[in-house]
């Protein structure tokens, strides 16, 4: 590994979840090993009009319900100040501001760093289209109500800054966009800015793009989304590397890490749950929406070589695993090129399986869940793994969870627009 000193050293202090078949990470973790599914008929909206009628949506979700339910968990103060700033703002905000909130308090990190110098990475784009959907139908009908606020609830920066004003992180702070990458490029910048010394503590986040109809449309007229054969058994339509896997399922989720630096995690005495590594990201430079292996490994690499290691040392992969017949093709081949024979011998699975598709949601999510079986020395299952595809031929985990100890894993994210991340964690120093 490359000989960082611990001012350079990033380590996981905190990490919080929200997604439909868990609100925090504990709860999450143990419906993935159960192999639960989200998946079902959509609710949050008329689908009459569109191909897709499947997803992982969070249609009955509330802030409010959330605090009510798991409120013990966060100072009253910070659960009253989220109640008062996320009044009539889009869903995505409420999504992030949760998440936040269990990542901020599980590491005990209230209080411990100059606001100046804690700073605030969103994962995401185009988060408040169903926002700005609505809002541009209230003022085709009656321009004179329209909102007053609408312009700076519909941009990104409203969800980061809200969330940052809630947890008063007065430090660096900015969104980046990589389409499903993003959630791993805003681990990669926070981690970039504790190396170099520009911040002491860094939250991450990354959050849904809201479902909206034009937005799905347009990916079942792509050919990108499972339409048809599983429609009446919705919780068999994603099925990563599954030769009957047809393409991705919209899923709906939101995640936190609270990143420190070694040093400062140490001197506070904070609960160190992980290391990062090393990062890596990198673009195709070809096509929009046609999956390259080569980019997908080039990130790969980049990311063992930010971490000093040896392909040899990774001995678990959370794959982005889209369950689509043409990306998870690629992604086999791309960690065959990366990994040789080790290939054969690294278990990897898909958290996709079970949640569908979040989009923008889904770097920081599966940090998360890599963490937590590193942790807890069970993977989870990858479901819907009943016909095998020649074409991807490694272990991935199928249909039951398994007790596996490792050291240093892992987690992909690609993104449309050929935007390869690859993330490696290890076990906490």
């Amino acid at each position: 590994m490359i000989n960082r000193n611990d001012d350079q050293r990033v380590v996981v202090t905190g990490m919080g979840v929200v997604t439909p078949i868990g609100e925090e990470p504990t709860e999450f973790y143990n419906s993935l090993l159960k192999g639960r599914s989200a998946i079902k008929r959509l609710t949050s909206f008329d689908t009459s009009r569109i191909y897709c009628k499947i997803g992982g949506d969070l249609p009955d979700w509330d802030i409010k319900v959330h605090l009510k339910n798991y409120g013990e968990n966060y100072p009253s103060e910070l659960a009253q100040r989220a109640l008062h700033y996320l009044r009539d703002i889009p869903l995505p905000a409420h999504i992030v501001a949760a998440s936040a909130l269990q990542a901020y308090t599980s590491a005990c990190v209230s209080g411990q760093y100059r606001p100046e110098r804690f700073g605030h990475i969103l994962g995401g784009h185009n988060l408040n289209t169903w926002y700005a959907i609505e809002n541009f139908k209230v003022f085709d009908e009656e321009p004179e109500f329209t909102d007053p606020l609408y312009l700076p609830r519909r941009l990104d920066t409203n969800v980061l800054g809200v969330t940052s004003e809630i947890l008063n992180l007065k430090g660096p702070a900015w969104t980046v966009g990589a389409a499903c990458a993003s959630g791993n490029v805003a681990v990669a910048s926070a981690t970039d800015l504790l190396r170099a010394g520009r911040a002491d503590a860094m939250l991450a986040t990354c959050t849904v793009e809201t479902p909206e109809l034009v937005g799905l449309q347009s990916l079942s007229l792509l050919g990108a989304l499972s339409l048809d054969t599983f429609i009446d058994e919705p919780w068999r339509a994603s099925r990563p590397f599954d030769k009957r896997r047809e393409g991705l399922v919209p899923g709906a989720c939101g995640g936190a890490v609270i990143l420190e630096t070694l040093a400062g995690a140490r001197r506070r005495g904070a609960p160190i749950l992980a290391e990062i590594l090393g990062t890596g990201s990198c673009s195709d430079a070809s096509s929009l929406t046609k999956p390259d292996s080569d980019g997908m490994a080039r990130a790969m690499q980049i990311a063992l070589d930010d971490a000093g290691i040896n392909p040899e040392q990774v001995e678990y992969i959370n794959a982005h695993a889209t369950s689509t017949p043409v990306g998870d093709v690629a992604e086999v081949q791309a960690i065959k090129a990366v990994f040789g024979e080790h290939a054969y011998h690294i278990p990897v699975n898909a958290t996709k399986s079970m949640t569908g598709h979040p989009l923008t949601g889904t770097g920081v999510v599966e940090l998360v869940v890599t963490i937590m079986q590193m942790r807890n020395h069970v993977l989870h299952p990858t479901i819907n793994q009943e016909e095998p595809d020649p074409e991807c031929d490694l272990d991935f985990v199928p249909n039951q969870a398994r007790e596996y100890r490792f050291d240093i894993g892992l987690s992909n994210g690609f993104g449309f627009g050929g935007l390869n991340t690859a993330i490696v964690v290890g076990q906490a120093p």
